[in-house]
């Protein structure tokens, strides 16, 4: 029989939220994308310096799953963005497609992440181990695009993602729904950063989301060819 202390660490562990982070630029739909998710609705205006934790909890597969969704204002001190990141058990990153700061954005969150989470966890040979998801949002807004989904498709792919979402929150109910709990089957899928061949698999996103999981032929030949070497020698 186990003592009461190692029942008490084993419910802690158990019943422990599973922590996602979001990041973007001020103004690429955050907030929309989590409030559409919670509540199903869509709400246009937010304080952009506002920053809320919601918690939500769903039955998956028959286990009870507690999420806690940090939505997050740009963060200018990288003291407030380490704490997030540390924080977190999983990331979404999210662009405007009519906006290419925001693309570029990314990017760098993705470094900033890769090494405050080495710093989370110094004995692991492995930064990226913590999922997430890169996100297009105003896919509703194409004669805006700036950013194509091929483009956004090999950003994810580059920054090992575990998935990418080219959506609009505004015009698409369920879409925020399909990212939040695939991220979390990908958090507890095991073994979920075993290479390239199974990164290609995950890279998809069901079809309500119209995404192509792979680049077709003419997509991959507007790559440049230096890019597209990088493409196979990512593991």
């Amino acid at each position: 029989m186990s003592s009461p202390i190692f029942r008490r660490l084993s419910m802690h562990h158990k019943n422990r939220p599973f922590r996602i982070v979001i990041l973007g630029q001020n103004g690429v739909g955050k907030s929309a994308l989590t409030v559409r998710f919670l509540t199903q609705r869509y709400i246009g205006d937010y304080a952009p310096d506002l920053e809320n934790t919601y918690t939500y909890s769903k039955c998956l597969d028959g286990e009870t799953v507690t999420m806690e969704i940090r939505d997050t204002a740009a963060q200018v001190e990288n003291n407030r963005l380490e704490a997030n990141i540390k924080w977190a058990d999983a990331f979404v990153l999210v662009y405007s497609i009519t906006d290419r700061c925001s693309f570029n954005e990314c990017s760098r969150l993705k470094v900033l992440i890769n090494s405050y989470a080495k710093s989370k966890k110094p004995n692991s040979q492995n930064s990226s181990s913590l999922p997430m998801v890169l996100v297009g949002n105003k896919s509703d807004r194409t004669h805006d695009r700036m950013i194509s989904t091929a483009e956004g498709r090999e950003k994810a792919y580059e920054m090992n993602c575990a998935a990418f979402y080219e959506i609009s929150v505004r015009e698409e109910r369920d879409s925020a729904s399909g990212i939040f709990l695939n991220l979390y089957k990908s958090y507890k899928r095991p073994g979920r950063r075993s290479g390239r061949s199974e990164l290609q698999q995950r890279l998809s996103c069901p079809p309500s989301l119209q995404f192509t999981p792979e680049l077709t032929d003419s997509e991959r030949a507007k790559i440049p060819l230096r890019r597209r070497k990088a493409l196979y020698t990512i593991s």
